[in-house]
């Protein structure tokens, strides 16, 4: 009896510590990253939202790319010159392959950036490309219409990633299980709950130290943020002011945080109802206290902004004004406008506990000038379907410029061309303005740029299709008793590749 106790107790032994070796290669082997919304598609030529952008980022390379400090650097492409205005010409490596392992070639960038071209959402970035040339394997020319200034911000830009034309045209569900050449390709994605990658071996720069990155959407902050202190997540995006002090105070916790490229602001539907009137646009932007805003729900963690572009953004003009708060003007213009006391309109806004808060405070300092707000809270991709369909008179939005041009930030976001859910959720159509950005995209002189750019902020100021609250800040929290190794950009964009852990 002595005998089988004792082979019970021992095989009990052996299972439990096998359980927990399991468990711990498991975590030496798996990076628990976590953001504030599930990600909406893995097509890069889709991907106007943060979230895809992150891991579509680690799935594929790019011609070119952007460092931490936004500086243009190599990529896919080991140099490249101007032949001409018109005409670069990019010099490939000869040492990459897709996660299939086939062999990547120029061919590849001609199919990928011809076929961005025609996206109904990115487009626009690369309308101005005739044409590209590939003279052999490893030499592409990409052969503008016009000369664009833009052309090698939006290169570096996620929509610009470099996909594998023989796969996608053999496999109809690409976009589902997508094959690139970056560091890590895809595993699973467990819709509502997680995408997992896995390390790919053969990537050109060596395979990454993380063998799998386990990628959640976390809508509420404080469960990101308790995850971060027991371990169970090692690295977690979106962390706002509410959020910031309990990282700040736990010794085992980083935040590491740097200016970003984005702008928090409230949209108003120009297309419909009195807000097609700029009076009541403006009567609504100067009843608005930002200062409240940032010191009250963001703790003063941020700064007023005065635009859509970030001041990391070429083309931001730190000269450019909007509307001050001003509730005495505010009720002045809606009076002129005939909307004295009467005014109710709908503001619809995401989940998230931070938005929540915004939006009872929009309410209330509205309600001060006679305007009274009905507001909505919807699930992610409910609510962008909802804004791009125009269905809200007032929603708020972040927007963060991940081309780091000011051509991205406001044509993608305010040109005519590109209303409704392709990214002007205002609707918003002004001829003069869309002349400047279509002067803008073509300029090559960069001081030229900046002034037609900063005309086209003034513009936008005035006609308040967009009121602008305050610039972002590009942060992480980091359990720095677990990973090492995180830098954080302004693109705000997570490279899962420079990262190791530690337990």
């Amino acid at each position: 009896m002595k005998k089988i106790f004792l082979f019970i107790l021992t095989s009990f032994f052996i299972f439990s510590c096998g359980k927990e070796n399991q468990k711990v290669t498991e975590k030496k082997d798996t990076l628990y990253f976590a953001q504030g919304s599930e990600l909406r598609t893995l097509d890069p030529h889709s991907a106007t939202d943060v979230y895809s952008r992150r891991v579509l980022a680690n799935i594929f390379d790019r011609l070119i790319e952007k460092n931490e400090d936004l500086v243009i650097v190599p990529g896919l492409a080991k140099s490249w010159e101007n032949e001409s205005d018109t005409r670069t010409v990019f010099k490939l490596r000869k040492d990459v392959k897709f996660q299939n392992g086939t062999p990547f070639t120029s061919k590849d960038v001609k199919y990928s950036l011809e076929k961005a071209k025609l996206s109904p959402h990115v487009g626009t970035l690369y309308e101005l490309i005739d044409s590209v040339e590939t003279p052999d394997d490893y030499t592409a020319i990409v052969v503008t219409k016009k000369p664009f200034g833009a052309l090698l911000h939006h290169l570096s830009h996620i929509t610009a990633s470099i996909m594998n034309q023989q796969y996608n045209e053999s496999y109809p569900e690409y976009i589902r299980n997508p094959m690139g050449t970056g560091p890590y390709k895809l595993q699973e994605w467990k819709a509502g709950d997680r995408v997992i990658l896995t390390r790919f071996e053969d990537y050109f720069k060596g395979p990454a130290s993380i063998k799998n990155i386990h990628v959640r959407n976390i809508p509420e902050e404080n469960s990101r943020v308790i995850g971060l202190e027991t371990g169970e997540i090692q690295l977690s995006m979106d962390i706002t002011s509410i959020a910031r002090r309990s990282i700040l105070e736990n010794k085992k916790l980083e935040l590491s945080e740097k200016s970003g490229l984005g702008v928090s602001y409230i949209g108003f539907n120009t297309k419909k109802g009195p807000l097609t009137n700029k009076k009541v646009r403006q009567a609504l932007a100067l009843a608005i206290n930002r200062d409240d805003i940032i010191e009250g729900i963001l703790f003063s963690s941020v700064k007023k902004a005065n635009s859509l572009l970030g001041p990391g953004v070429f083309g931001y003009s730190p000269e450019t004004k909007t509307f001050g708060y001003d509730p005495v003007k505010a009720k002045e213009l809606l009076a002129e406008a005939g909307y004295d006391n009467n005014l109710k309109l709908r503001l619809i806004t995401t989940s998230s506990e931070t938005n929540a808060q915004l939006a009872t405070v929009i309410q209330a300092q509205l309600k001060e000038i006679g305007v009274d707000i009905t507001i909505e809270q919807l699930e992610w991709g409910t609510y962008l379907a909802s804004t791009g369909r125009g269905d809200a008179d007032i929603y708020t939005m972040g927007w963060s410029n991940s081309s780091g041009d000011a051509d991205y930030g406001l044509s993608a976001m305010l040109h005519s061309s590109m209303a409704g859910s392709q990214g002007n959720r205002s609707f918003f159509r002004n001829d003069e303005f869309d002349a400047l950005l279509e002067a803008g995209k073509i300029e090559l002189n960069d001081e030229k740029r900046k002034l037609i750019y900063a005309k086209a902020q003034d513009i936008m100021n005035e006609e308040v299709p967009i009121y602008p609250l305050n610039f972002s800040l590009a942060n992480a929290g980091v359990n720095i008793d677990e990973v090492e190794g995180y830098v954080q950009s302004s693109i705000n964009n997570p490279n899962f590749y420079q990262l190791k852990l530690l337990k």
